[in-house]
């Protein structure tokens, strides 16, 4: 497997961040970066932003994983997160079931669920390119790393949503799943989580974008938007370039 990344200006862009204290992009960064496959890491990257890191519990787990030998196992991490694995990289895997037959592929709950990561990822300006399904989780990080810097590029709520109700509930199967195997990939997910819930906090004077089918269920106070702003691109069933 190669490495996958959005695009190669969304490598640069990542790459620049190394601000000072509680840097998300890094702490995003790091963990996208070692959940790829250890023959495709890129050691540069890895160093720049372990250099960047705070000293937190989110740090004591990347250091306690850097320090066990399966983290740096190809065949470790083939058998577990790669080739029909029990704990795959795949985020929706562990929030929706498979479909029983391919009729029924279409109108998935997972298949909704990446509809709406590609197009959170287009009203940003990024573009997966075919490399990747928008669910793998060092896709999804990588997102969340880079925007993280780039707050210009929302202003109705998507990232936040993006947080809130597509990663974090994403994380707890994941973490069973591979606490099941007793896999160090755990503690990334443990550093995971620590970050999103530290990004949550920090999101939580935002507003939040809700779809309009949710949206008209409430009550509109005086003052308060009845839509979101068509200019934005949004529409019934997600975002439009």
């Amino acid at each position: 497997m190669s490495a996958v990344r959005l695009t190669e200006s969304f490598a640069q862009e990542l790459g620049s961040t190394g601000s000072a204290g509680w840097d998300l992009g890094a702490m995003y960064g790091v963990i996208a970066e070692l959940l790829l496959n250890p023959a495709v890491r890129d050691a540069g990257r890895l160093e720049r932003y372990l250099e960047a890191l705070p000293r937190t519990p989110m740090r004591d787990s990347i250091e306690r994983f850097l320090d066990s030998p399966t983290a740096h196992d190809v065949d470790e991490y083939t058998q577990t997160l790669e080739l029909t694995p029990p704990c795959p990289l795949y985020l929706g895997a562990h929030l929706y079931d498979e479909p029983n037959s391919c009729r029924g592929a279409g109108a998935c709950g997972r298949n909704q669920y990446m509809i709406e990561l590609k197009a959170m990822y287009e009203h940003f300006g990024f573009d997966l390119a075919g490399a990747e399904l928008p669910d793998f989780l060092p896709v999804m990080i990588e997102f969340l790393a880079i925007s993280a810097d780039h707050p210009e590029r929302d202003g109705i709520g998507l990232r936040r949503r993006f947080v809130d109700q597509y990663l974090l509930p994403g994380i707890p199967p994941m973490r069973k799943a591979l606490q099941k195997y007793e896999s160090v990939y755990d503690l990334l997910m443990e550093a995971l989580e620590s970050v999103a819930e530290e990004d949550q906090e920090r999101l939580a004077d935002d507003p939040v974008w809700l779809d309009p089918e949710v949206k008209a269920t409430i009550p509109v106070r005086m003052g308060s938007p009845a839509e979101v702003p068509s200019s934005q691109g949004l529409s019934m069933t997600g975002w439009e370039r």
